[in-house]
């Protein structure tokens, strides 16, 4: 099927892509198809055409059915993809396996693995820098579109608004979108154990679409989603059975100041999250499922902000923003491996005196045995291997730093304190068994440290 330089050849009996003729470019590999996973089978396939020209081709096996629609006159594959526990599968993507002869460039150099060896698993590389699949990973609330190019033009993702609703880890959270090996590898990643930080939503993921262009970035308005809306999809849930959340912000303290916030909804059924710029405090949802708002009605809530921010710490390293900006090599966390050669070199221990040295030269990571500090809070964002709360699998390696969020408070007794200077040693316990692997021992990600 294909119109406007566009031709889609399928598999009937796998639901496979085995061809993507585009402007008479072959852009799939030829070793490997795209599909769903590294595809699903045998499948029971069913097609047709919907009143408006539309081809839906749905594929089904026990716990997931894969639709695939075609509009007339559009280049891109409209998908939609229905889980439910029927299917135990550790992970759910989809995975367009694209030519390198016609669609060359990766997202970026930190998901271009040619000529590296693996240095930690089979997907972390390196040849003096480091590269990853895992380095491709954009937040999900920035990632609405993303996509590879190459002389044949571009190949993107495009989300729709829900179409991360059913995922996991909140509008922080980000997997994998692209590798470049003997194909360049395309993903929208539904669902999957790489630092995960709470359990599955099943249902259906989606609406998304594949795109193709003359190599041009599209934009979310390239496409319209709105015909779903008339579908009789498996699990999708429309826009008549949601319900919505406005509200203002109150924060008497001034904790926020002039920092934009995120508003997250969430509960086991599904996620959502909406940006509220500087120094506004209203905000209202996305259309949400039922199970998380009653459908149909607009709810009104405020949100106050009851957290006293410490004014005056003695000291304080970082800012309390969620995050290790400004940390030693933290601009480069989520793109490189720690032992990448572009990063300003790690010491085994540091002492830190707060106040006279920049937190540019404090560590974004914990992994040794005492660092020369002096706090009695602090917060960690991410944990590693055990690491008390801890993450379901590698997370500082990868690239992520996100977690469950812990803050730390410590009372030092006066007994403690000596006149002049005085040390506190911070150190990571763990009950596992650290890896004989350098950058896999029990680890923490700081957010911020002070003494009050």
């Amino acid at each position: 099927m294909g119109r406007d330089g566009l031709t889609i050849t399928m598999d009937q009996d796998t639901c496979d892509i085995t061809s993507m003729l585009w402007n008479d470019f072959e852009l799939q590999y030829s070793a490997k198809n795209t599909h769903v996973n590294s595809g699903l089978g045998t499948v029971t396939s069913s097609i047709k055409t919907l009143d408006d020209s539309t081809i839906q081709i749905t594929c089904t096996i026990t716990g997931l059915e894969q639709t695939y629609l075609f509009r007339p006159n559009e280049n891109a594959i409209y998908m939609g993809t229905y889980h439910t526990t029927d299917l135990d599968l550790a992970e759910l993507r989809f995975l367009a396996r694209l030519d390198r002869t016609t669609i060359n460039n990766g997202m970026s150099s930190a998901s271009e693995i040619d000529g590296m060896s693996a240095i930690e698993s089979t997907d972390i590389y390196a040849d003096g820098v480091t590269a990853s699949k895992f380095y491709s990973a954009i937040p999900f609330i920035e990632d609405q579109v993303h996509g590879v190019t190459g002389d044949a033009g571009g190949v993107y993702f495009i989300m729709s608004d829900n179409a991360y609703e059913k995922s996991v880890g909140g509008p922080f959270f980000r997997d994998i979108n692209n590798q470049c090996t003997t194909a360049n590898e395309l993903t929208f990643y539904m669902f999957s154990d790489h630092t995960r930080t709470e359990d599955y939503r099943y249902g259906f993921h989606g609406p998304y679409a594949l795109v193709f262009t003359d190599g041009t970035a599209p934009s979310t308005s390239d496409v319209d989603f709105d015909f779903f809306q008339d579908l009789d999809l498996t699990g999708f849930t429309s826009e008549t059975e949601r319900g919505s959340v406005s509200g203002s912000i109150i924060d008497s303290n001034d904790v926020l100041g002039s920092s934009g916030v995120v508003v997250s909804f969430s509960n086991d059924d599904a996620q959502y999250w909406v940006s509220v710029d500087s120094n506004a405090t209203m905000f209202t949802s996305p259309l949400m499922r039922p199970a998380v708002v009653t459908g149909g009605s607009t709810t009104t809530q405020t949100l106050e902000v009851t957290y006293e921010l410490e004014s005056s710490p003695i000291w304080r390293i970082g800012e309390w923003d969620g995050a290790s900006d400004g940390f030693l090599n933290a601009a480069n966390i989520h793109t490189m491996h720690p032992s990448d050669s572009r990063l300003e070199t790690w010491v085994e221990s540091l002492t830190f005196a707060p106040g006279k040295d920049d937190d540019n030269t404090f560590p974004w990571r914990c992994s040794v045995l005492a660092a020369d500090v002096a706090a009695s809070q602090r917060t960690v964002t991410g944990l590693q291997r055990c690491s008390r709360p801890w993450l379901f699998q590698r997370g500082i390696t990868r690239g992520v730093t996100l977690g469950n969020y812990k803050h730390y408070e410590y009372s030092i007794p006066s007994s403690a304190l000596v006149t002049g200077t005085n040390t506190i040693e911070l150190s990571v316990a763990s009950g596992s068994t650290d890896s004989s692997e350098e950058w896999l021992s029990a680890s923490v990600v700081f957010d911020a440290i002070e003494l009050v």
